[in-house]
């Protein structure tokens, strides 16, 4: 559980909120307009996305140690192109002696560093890490996903801060190579010695040792034998849970990607913009905390409508986020979806299609995931860039969790 956690915290720099404080910088290091930024954050990590099905397949012949080792090492190279993208950028426009290269080079070579810190940090490392606990623990998934859950929430919320100071002491390319030469010297051999795949390969028996729970159903959701991933995807469930997961991606990310910039068209500053991450984070930890404990003894159905009625308050709440009562409506809103989200993409899975082919399964969500979180921060920009705000997006916010509740609605009446 501590290792699956930290593996999860490791990945924070490939993370939407560990990106979004250097957005500005590379903005102006690059000359990219914020519309060029978030296009090119898009289809970096939209690509990243295609890949993950494949990532998965790859973890369950290889084996969480030699992942997570791997995404580690990956990260960290990354993380040091970053430091001197805009210097490549200068010396390949430079090649072409054409004005209209420079910010071209420049969106190539910041589309490459997205699709590197994106895939093995959001993507492979976090799965790794997430699914290696699932592989752990039957009856106390969900109650271990909640302390997990709880330490997670409390490292992505003071991220912003802290990077951010990371930023003020060292500017933007040192906070990126500090950040590289951290996960080498701490992540690496935390990853190394402490990354196993499952109980059976260490000789043990699941949650071996611990007393039965008298409140588990094996039946809250399980029909027949573990399922491969083809024979998930004829299961109603499987879409509806990955479309409810992937809205949130792409929704979330957008607003913490714009996050500075949603304030400041309301003329609030960058300090008070990302300060609303720890209230919101105060909220998630709750309900993620309460929706684990009790996913152990009942089914997931109402936690997925749940989910959706968050989303539709954190969209409402972002028509107006500066206002006080929209803004709390929003922060509810996000901690709820927040909170929700964490217990249904950790708990799922395994209990709906079981463990053997858990990689591959997580591994095709999380392309969706993926693909959410790469199509928000364009789609935010471009309504900003139509209307001149960000009502479109809360709009938007509210359109997307009634198609969710229909959605859900007839996967969960449909007779499999």
């Amino acid at each position: 559980m501590a290792a699956s956690a930290l593996g999860i915290l490791f990945s924070i720099p490939g993370q939407t909120m560990g990106v979004s404080v250097f957005t500005d910088h590379l903005i102006d290091a690059l000359g990219l307009s914020r519309v060029r930024i978030s296009t090119a954050y898009m289809v970096g990590t939209f690509t990243s996305s295609l890949l993950m099905t494949r990532a998965g397949r790859l973890y369950d012949r290889l084996g969480a140690r030699t992942s997570g080792a791997g995404s580690v090492v990956f990260l960290a190279l990354f993380l040091l192109y970053f430091t001197r993208v805009d210097i490549f950028a200068g010396a390949v426009s430079s090649l072409f002696g054409a004005e209209a290269a420079s910010w071209l080079s420049g969106f190539i070579l910041v589309t490459l560093g997205f699709l590197g810190i994106r895939f093995f940090g959001q993507g492979v490392l976090t799965l790794v890490s997430r699914t290696m606990m699932m592989r752990w623990f039957e009856e106390r998934r969900g109650r271990v996903s909640a302390w997990s859950g709880i330490a997670v929430s409390g490292g992505f919320a003071i991220a912003p801060r802290l990077l951010q100071g990371l930023i003020n002491n060292r500017d933007w390319r040192g906070a990126w190579a500090f950040l590289a030469l951290g996960l080498l010297a701490a992540a690496l051999p935390v990853v190394l010695l402490l990354f196993r795949d499952t109980p059976e390969r260490c000789g043990l028996r699941m949650e071996q040792g611990l007393r039965h729970l008298s409140i588990h159903k094996d039946s809250l959701d399980r029909q027949g034998e573990d399922a491969a991933l083809r024979e998930a995807r004829r299961d109603p469930r499987y879409w509806a849970y990955t479309l409810l997961l992937a809205w949130w991606a792409m929704y979330y990310t957008a607003f913490t990607f714009h996050v500075v910039d949603i304030f400041a068209s309301r003329g609030v500053g960058a300090d008070r913009a990302v300060a609303i991450f720890l209230p919101v984070t105060v909220i998630t930890v709750i309900f993620n905390f309460l929706g684990s404990w009790a996913s152990d003894a009942m089914k997931l159905t109402p936690l997925y409508f749940a989910a959706a009625a968050g989303y539709a308050l954190a969209g409402f709440g972002i028509t107006d986020p500066t206002a006080g009562w929209s803004l709390w409506v929003m922060i509810a809103g996000m901690g709820l979806a927040g909170g929700v989200w964490n217990v249904l993409n950790t708990v799922t899975w395994p209990r709906l299609f079981g463990r053997e082919h858990l990689g591959e399964i997580a591994g095709s969500v999380m392309s969706f995931v993926v693909a959410g979180s790469a199509l928000g921060p364009f789609l935010f920009s471009l309504l900003k860039s139509e209307s001149g705000s960000y009502l479109g997006a809360g709009i938007l916010g509210l359109a997307g969790p009634a198609g969710l509740l229909v959605l859900g609605f007839v996967a969960f009446t449909r007779k499999r």
